[in-house]
């Protein structure tokens, strides 16, 4: 492999880690401040705030995992 091509490929990779670290506090705090949200409207307790926070998590993981299977079968 040349030096070019070393290159391309870590800047490659940090750009996957980047956007799989976006994904994944998006997705989180999003669904989080939006629980938050419906549970200060309806004036209930945390409850919105912890379903919204599980669905959020496990959207991100979903999505990491989507993402990281299909840069794989690429390679």
């Amino acid at each position: 492999m040349n030096n070019r091509s070393k290159r391309a490929e870590i800047v490659q990779m940090l750009s996957l880690i980047s956007q799989l670290g976006i994904m994944m506090v998006v997705s989180i705090f999003g669904c989080f401040f939006i629980g938050r949200f419906i549970d200060d409207k309806l004036g209930t307790g945390p409850i919105f705030m912890l379903i919204f926070l599980v669905l959020g998590i496990g959207g991100a993981f979903m999505s990491v995992y989507k993402t990281v299977i299909g840069y794989t079968k690429r390679k």
